[in-house]
């Protein structure tokens, strides 16, 4: 419930605050009074796009505060809407500054608003679905189907598009695949070309190595004349020397170990280089393979294992193209169609409900207005072609199995049709209002607010607008009434009256809430004033307590 709405330096309104009760409240006052600028407060405060206009001349910012008491808890939620001239706006939530989103999340659910503003919306096909299904309790259902029918046509558009590029790429993947199994074949290795190449060039060699170390083991030992030969001969002529002998003979001894071991170690290498052939061409083998699939690659080991790195990752691709499509085709696509046609299913089931309830109650609210003869019916027309799928044997669209749209006749003999057409200014504001009484029985927004609702009606019309308000307010609802009849403000548990007078050269708004005696002044100047509509205004209030 809205118990209190604070406003200042909003356009006409310097600083004002109305409290509003239980029940049916009225605001009254003069054309041009600034009735409809408390709206725009309020409106504010819900989080309407802010307009700078609407701040007072010579001021900075304009503010719109608004207090509601949940019926659920006691506590109350502050709404404050900051709008500066220079064209910012700041929107709080119990003094935390916060965002629209939230603020509309938070009390949104609270809070109805009907004008005639409003009005012409209600024409709107797209307006009349929300309507519908808001009542049903659907919304949610709505959504989802929503999302499950775009997720389903993006499936359908992803496997068109994929089917021919798949079915292009199975010629490109054999020559992909053929071309990276050779490479494969030969299992190449960047360190291992490389290394390859260096033992090579070293076996070049081997040919001079070993004819030196062939040379130098035959000069060193084996031969009489050789190094170790002769060693020998000193040593034994050294052996027979009768002075120091013993020293040289030990020298002697130790450069014959010496040579022996370089023998050895010349001998040890000529055995390795008898096998250099074999492993020559063991390498030339491997390096002829290298050289086929580095034709390819213009002799570049580099360039050869890039290619091979992106044929694997191309095939790759391919493999999770065709994986995604025949996941689509056998699983996903089946999915998908299942889900929509189950959440279209369950929509379709709460919306006939619900409109059968709304029809009744609508025409039930109509005849309280005094339109006895009128009919209402919501009509469930399937979905064009052009913008739906084939589900089990029916058409199914983004707004669900069908497209719901208000049928509307004022009297007797007259065909149902599109409000555009067969409604009246007059028939479509009352038809309005009795969707929205009828909406308020299950929507259950604890506060109703409607904005000059009652323009061009009189006689007793007045009295049974002015008796479905009433109807639609008591302890558990607020309804808040913008209005210029006598026959509502009469009914009025709270009667607030707007004024606005001049100070300072700049019009001012005020807001007012009447006693006993104001209200009788207030509801005779409704009635143009005098001494009769003084009386009148006095036996209205009377009758309302009786």
């Amino acid at each position: 419930m809205l118990v209190r709405l604070c406003l200042q330096n909003l356009a006409t309104i310097s600083d004002t605050s109305l409290e509003l009760g239980r029940g049916l409240n009225v605001l009254s006052g003069e054309t041009g009074a600034g009735k409809s600028i408390l709206i725009d407060g309020l409106l504010l405060a819900l989080g309407r796009r802010a307009d700078t206009s609407l701040v007072r001349p010579g001021q900075r910012v304009a503010s719109a505060e608004a207090y509601f008491r949940p019926e659920e808890s006691g506590d109350e939620i502050i709404v404050r809407r900051e709008v500066y001239s220079a064209g910012r706006s700041r929107i709080f939530l119990d003094d935390r500054l916060t965002n629209l989103e939230e603020v509309r999340e938070v009390v949104g659910p609270m809070i109805d608003l009907h004008s005639q503003r409003t009005t012409p919306a209600l024409l709107s096909r797209r307006t009349q679905q929300g309507y519908l299904d808001g009542f049903s309790g659907a919304s949610e259902h709505a959504r989802w189907v929503r999302e499950s029918f775009q997720a389903y046509r993006e499936m359908i558009r992803r496997r068109d598009e994929l089917t021919p590029t798949v079915e292009k790429l199975r010629e490109e993947r054999d020559l992909l695949s053929e071309e990276l199994r050779q490479i494969d074949e030969v299992r190449p290795s960047e360190d291992e070309y490389r290394s390859l190449l260096a033992e090579r060039k070293y076996l070049e060699s081997s040919a001079d190595r070993a004819e030196l170390h062939r040379r130098m083991s035959s000069e060193l030992s084996g031969e009489p004349e050789s190094v170790s030969g002769r060693l020998r001969e000193l040593l034994g002529e050294a052996s027979r020397m009768e002075d120091d002998s013993e020293g040289l003979s030990e020298l002697l001894q130790q450069a014959l170990v010496a040579v022996d071991e370089a023998a050895g170690w010349c001998e040890r290498h000529l055995d390795d280089m008898e096998e250099a052939p074999w492993r020559m061409e063991e390498i030339d083998r491997r390096l002829d393979a290298y050289s086929r699939l580095l034709a390819r690659c213009g002799g570049d080991i580099g360039h050869l294992m890039g290619r091979r790195r992106k044929l694997a990752g191309r095939l790759e691709e391919m493999d999770s193209l065709e994986a995604e499509l025949e996941d689509l085709v056998e699983e996903r696509i089946t999915g998908a169609e299942s889900e929509l046609a189950r959440t279209a299913g369950e929509l379709s089931s709460l919306r006939r409900e619900g409109a059968a309830r709304l029809e009744e109650l609508t025409e039930g609210e109509l005849r309280m207005l005094g339109m006895t003869d009128a009919r209402f019916e919501v009509e469930m027309s399937p979905p064009p072609d052009d913008r739906s799928v084939e589900i089990d044997g029916g058409r199914v669209c983004s707004d669900g199995a069908e497209v719901p749209r208000f049928l509307f006749s004022a009297n007797p003999g007259v065909s149902l049709g599109p409000l555009s057409t067969v409604a009246s200014g007059g028939e479509l504001s009352r038809f309005s209002l009795s969707l929205r009484l009828a909406l308020a029985e299950l929507r259950r927004h604890p506060t109703l607010v409607f904005d000059e609702i009652d323009s061009g009606v009189g006689g007793k019309t007045a009295h049974l607008l002015a008796d479905s308000l009433r109807r639609a307010s008591g302890p558990e609802r607020q309804v808040i009434v913008i209005t210029h009849l006598a026959q509502i403000a009469s009914l009025a548990d709270t009667h607030l009256a707007v004024s606005k007078r001049t100070r300072k050269g700049m019009p001012v708004t005020t807001v007012k809430e009447l006693g006993p005696d104001d209200r009788v002044e207030e509801i005779a100047r409704i009635l143009g004033g005098g001494d009769a509509a003084r009386e009148h205004a006095r036996k209205m209030l009377s009758s309302r307590k009786g």
